[in-house]
């Protein structure tokens, strides 16, 4: 990627912290589910469950629904080993469980109204004899009057064991669904793939995600996009990490009710981009502390900001030797860390890996941490989505199952595109994305670059998203030629 120039940084510990808004929607369409990695959960003894949705997330959910508009999840029980008898559970509507949450967190979630929320079949779910996972529970819930919108609202949920041998922690008692209420604008939830834009902050305004529609279906073509790029910065007298401002991003976040809020008010995420500044801090080795204190810093970034998740990139570091006090060796495992400390306190945030450097893999065992409950975590847990290089850089025929375990093939950003200098995908790769719900990168997508009429290795921008939409969502790219130049 090209690289920005840090210009400024705040300290981010005297802003006011606010409540983080944005959430990773979930898809309504089906869904084909990947088995998970079971092994690693795998308990000696006694046969412990957890809970997740579709896409794998365990212990909560993150969904988007519009005012007026319903909404619902499917939950999964699973146990950490073949159950010997059948177990009964039951899930009920419980404010206890987002309480302690926000204690042991410090936030300040809000319930979704109780009266909102169905629970399919009573709440009851069944494991049954010889099996790992039960069949779905269904939750509905609809926004009515009296809820805010673009607020994050929690649909708390309490299990307890009626009959069998399954047993639950306490810290896996319960479930949340953290609920985003937004603004009925026109929408971008398609159902099945997404389509990030990855900007060059510096010259490129975000608010051309609006650019391009979709001619049938009326949803906006692009869910999101990354602000390319904030920095670690370095400071070497106190030894601490802080995140630092490009002047160009810095005008967009204080700006934000400009150029951000109508791209969420339409469903669209905006994701802060983090990479090193020429130091020896980079996002692949922070000690845990460190990881810890920058972790925090981030949350208030999203908070004060507003934001809906954070982008890793592991390039443009300058290690220092020997290694300062406060880092450790460059490894996928620090890099890990980072995104585990970062979840652990926004779990209703993005956490995306470009997939490179350390970043590569996380499957070894030391990506792998045990929480408060000692259950281990691992990737499918602390990442969101998987941005795979455009070199496709250590990734076999866009597979993640060994470099991510247990991450859904539907979060995987596969065929990753570069604008600018034409590394288009080509139809048989969109057609590998739509075949599994998966997610396309896409750097440098301008309207005032040259290559958007101007053929590039044989094509237009115009071009590839026009076949984007065919091949990813059986529509048609509509551009509405009201482009928006950098105006700051």
């Amino acid at each position: 990627m090209k690289r920005i120039t840090i210009n400024k940084f705040i300290g981010l510990f005297c802003m006011p912290v606010l409540m983080g808004l944005g959430l990773g929607s979930c898809s309504e369409s089906e869904i084909a589910l990947k088995p998970l990695d079971e092994s690693r959960y795998e308990v000696i003894g006694e046969q412990y469950g957890y809970f997740t949705d579709e896409t794998g997330k365990q212990d909560f959910s993150l969904v988007e629904v519009r005012s007026g508009n319903s909404s619902s999840i499917n939950i999964y029980l699973n146990a950490t080993k073949k159950l010997d008898t059948a177990s009964e559970i039951k899930l009920v509507y419980d404010t206890e469980v987002l309480e302690r949450y926000n204690v042991s967190t410090d936030n300040a979630y809000e319930a979704f109204p109780q009266n909102a929320v169905f629970v399919d079949a009573g709440g009851g779910m069944t494991l049954l004899e010889g099996e790992q996972r039960s069949h779905s529970l269904n939750v509905s819930f609809t926004v009515v009057d009296g809820m805010t919108e673009g607020t994050t609202y929690v649909i708390p949920l309490k299990a307890s064991v009626i009959s069998g041998s399954l047993n639950l922690t306490e810290n896996h008692q319960g479930y949340l669904i953290f609920v985003t209420v937004q603004k009925n604008l026109g929408d971008c939830d398609k159902g099945g793939c997404k389509v990030f834009t990855c900007i060059e902050s510096n010259d490129t305004n975000p608010l051309n995600n609006l650019c391009f529609t979709l001619k049938s279906s009326g949803k906006y073509l692009f869910d999101g996009v990354i602000l390319f790029s904030d920095n670690i910065v370095l400071d070497k007298e106190t030894g601490t990490v802080h995140a630092g401002h490009n002047d160009n991003v810095m005008y967009l976040l204080n700006n934000r009710e400009k150029y951000l809020k109508p791209l969420q008010d339409r469903g669209m995420k905006v994701i802060l981009g983090i990479m090193a500044d020429h130091t020896h801090a980079s996002v692949a080795n922070l000690s845990e502390e460190t990881a810890r204190a920058f972790a925090r810093e981030l949350k208030i970034m999203c908070d004060t900001y507003q934001l809906d998740g954070v982008f890793y990139d592991d390039e443009w570091d300058k290690p220092e030797n020997p290694i300062p006090p406060g880092f450790v060796k460059k490894s996928p495992e620090a890099a890990a860390r980072l995104f585990y400390e970062v979840k652990k306190i926004m779990p209703d945030r993005l956490n995306i890996a470009y997939v490179l450097g350390n970043t590569r893999d996380f499957s070894s065992e030391v990506c792998y941490f045990m929480d408060e409950s000692g259950t281990k975590r691992g990737p499918e847990y602390y990442v969101d989505y998987a941005y795979i290089d455009y070199g496709h850089d250590g990734v076999v025929d866009q597979d993640m199952s060994d470099n991510y375990p247990g991450l859904d093939p539907t979060r995987w950003g596969m065929y990753s595109q570069e604008f600018a200098r034409g590394y288009w995908a080509f139809d048989t790769e969109l057609e590998k994305i739509k075949a599994q719900n998966a997610v396309n990168f896409v750097f440098a997508y301008d309207p005032f670059r040259e290559s958007f009429s101007t053929p590039v290795k044989g094509k237009t921008q115009v071009q590839q998203l026009e076949l984007m939409a065919r091949i990813l969502f059986e529509d048609e790219a509509v551009y509405d030629n009201k482009p928006y130049r950098k105006d700051w």
